[in-house]
């Protein structure tokens, strides 16, 4: 674990940065995509240290320029993931790193400096909460809370959401919706919530916390790939057991039976 406790130690250094209210934000895709000088900055900070603890490795985050890899150490980084809610400081924005290597997710920290919560987890070595071992919950489908969203960034996708919205409400306990994913699949690893489902990720999004599930005991995977690509977009589910995962990917290849869009990043 001492690389991924080093991986710690630079995102909390790291996130020093999201201490000061952002002054300047950009537009980015359209008009619900933000960028931040904190954006860019804290990428640029765990970028070098990334780099440092890994020599040899790549880095592909959301502020990069090019996403191209060579299929060795990735690391896999949204510098803040939840930036429109990082702007109207509403408390719900983290740090994620994931690293794959080759094919396989190794390691994952997401920090929500909100609330000084570090999730972390290493492949074999379980999931973690600051100092305590974390496990996803053991809700069935008729008592989970199910964290979705509605396509924000390409909003044309929006009735396909709904209508997987529509078949699984009637189903589950609640809904959620917090406005940044990382922030929602680490709740997931930690027993908080129990489904997920996003019609449009990027791998930054979920790199990190698609491990954390994992070593937590719960399920993931991108829709229609094989393993987590660094390259594309892709329809992301995730649950706490394998009978709600079951329940879940019917429920969403029967009204998504294909990826509608250009996955290219």
């Amino acid at each position: 674990m001492d690389l991924t406790l080093r991986v710690c130690e630079l995102v909390r250094s790291a996130s020093e940065i999201m201490k000061h209210p952002p002054e300047h934000v950009h537009q980015k895709g359209n008009r619900s995509d933000y960028v931040t000088e904190a954006d860019v900055h804290v990428q640029e900070v765990l970028t070098r240290g990334l780099l440092e603890l890994l020599p040899g490795s790549e880095v592909c985050g959301e502020e990069s320029t090019d996403y191209t890899t060579h299929g060795g150490d990735v690391w896999i980084v949204d510098p803040i993931d939840g930036t429109s809610n990082f702007i109207r400081d509403l408390g719900a924005s983290v740090i994620s790193v994931g690293l794959k290597r080759g094919s396989d997710l190794y390691l994952g920290v997401i920090y929500n400096p909100y609330r000084d919560e570090l999730f972390y987890a290493q492949k074999g070595c379980g999931t973690w909460l600051n100092d305590r071992r974390v496990m996803v919950s053991d809700n069935d489908f008729a008592h989970s809370h199910f964290c979705t969203a509605m396509s924000v960034y390409a909003k044309q996708y929006a009735d396909r959401c709904f209508r997987v919205l529509e078949a699984v409400y009637p189903e589950c306990d609640d809904m959620r919706r917090f406005g940044a994913a990382a922030f929602e699949l680490a709740q997931l690893a930690a027993g908080r919530v129990e489904l997920y489902f996003e019609m449009r990720l990027c791998p930054w999004d979920c790199a990190a916390a698609a491990i954390l599930i994992e070593e937590a005991g719960g399920y993931w995977e991108c829709l229609y790939q094989n393993g987590l690509p660094t390259d594309r977009r892709f329809v992301f589910i995730a649950a706490n057991t394998k009978e709600n995962f079951a329940r879940l990917r019917e429920i969403v290849t029967r009204e998504i039976p294909e990826i509608p869009y250009d996955q290219s990043l």
